[in-house]
């Protein structure tokens, strides 16, 4: 655990996490990552639930995309759930990972260089300290002094961009087992089987011996209590099946939809999309499932299902330029 001698609104700062050395309880501070152009640290805020006996490392982490806010709501819902005395193991939480895409409502970490750069944090795990990128150094900072021998289960809690609609959705990758049983505790809509994308805390976790889900929960920029109340109970299922509390998994009655391909459909032109079709709905290929119309209400174009599938986003901004997303289907080949 390394400290400084801050304090910030009677929250602790510091530069480097270890539950191992705390005590048990509850625990906040503020993690000293990098600094911004004008020398001021990004400090991103910590809670640690540790419990009165040991067990398993659950970190949980939101809006490593600074627009994608419904994690937070998620961990505040989920803390009056942890009591130390009940708990075996820790339960370490961020809600806001980026705090100066939060700021913006930016999916990317913003870098005022001569170039004016937008990262996505989500593709530079597990960072560079030396990079010319400050976002590759932030993304340093939260691997080596923040995940790293802090977390067993990692869950990576996201929604669909700024414009688009997930359903309750994972990425998972399923050549582990232990990623697999970790998938099958989440009142899930719909998963993709995903070998991942490099740089993502997902795909670099799972490659460092770590369980960890990228779980999607509906729309940029909201809280909506029903994903808010499906994301709190799959991290309770995860806290029962692993031992870290007592209850019964409970998968809420929802039949989880997997599939191994997803499938967009773009637009050709720009102009007004009106999408018809729902998320969760199944499709069959060729199926009308949107319509492009220009400014005077003509429909310039008419788009179908490119497959048997199950809808698995939507726009929900009805302007598109050319080469968008106006929805995509998850199927099973």
């Amino acid at each position: 655990m390394k400290t400084t001698n801050d304090i910030i609104d009677g929250v602790s700062v510091i530069e480097k996490l270890s539950v191992d050395e705390l005590g048990a309880g509850k625990h906040r501070f503020f993690f000293k990552a990098t600094t911004d152009s004008l020398g001021n640290y990004h400090r991103v805020p910590v809670i640690v639930i540790k419990g009165s006996e040991p067990g398993k490392k659950l970190f949980i982490q939101s809006t490593l995309h600074g627009d994608e806010v419904q994690g937070v709501d998620v961990i505040h819902k989920l803390l009056p759930h942890l009591d130390p005395a009940m708990l075996k193991g820790t339960v370490i939480m961020v809600p806001g990972a980026n705090p100066p895409g939060m700021q913006l409502a930016s999916r990317y970490y913003p870098s005022q260089n001569e170039t004016q750069t937008f990262t996505n944090l989500n593709r530079m795990m597990p960072g560079d300290a030396t990079s010319s990128n400050a976002g590759s150094r932030f993304a340093y900072a939260l691997w080596h002094n923040l995940y790293m021998d802090n977390a067993d289960i990692f869950l990576d809690l996201h929604t669909d961009s700024t414009g688009t609609a997930f359903p309750f959705f994972m990425f998972a990758d399923f050549r582990s087992a232990d990623v697999c049983r970790l998938a099958a505790l989440q009142p899930a809509d719909q998963i993709l089987e995903d070998d991942g994308i490099d740089g993502s805390v997902e795909t670099e976790l799972v490659r460092a011996g770590i369980p960890s889900l990228t779980v999607e929960l509906g729309c940029a920029n909201v809280f909506d209590p029903d994903m808010t109340r499906r994301g709190v109970q799959g991290i309770l299922n995860t806290m029962v099946d692993y031992k870290m509390i007592a209850g019964k998994v409970d998968l809420l009655g929802i039949e989880t939809y997997v599939g191994n391909e997803e499938v967009s459909v773009t637009a050709d032109q720009g102009g007004f999309a009106r999408v018809l079709v729902k998320l969760n709905q199944d499709v069959t290929k060729g199926q009308p499932v949107a319509t492009m119309t220009n400014a005077f209400g003509d429909v310039v174009a008419e788009y179908s299902a490119p497959c048997d599938g199950r809808v698995l986003s939507v726009c929900t901004t009805p302007l598109r330029e050319p080469g968008a997303t106006i929805m995509q289907v998850l199927r099973r080949i």
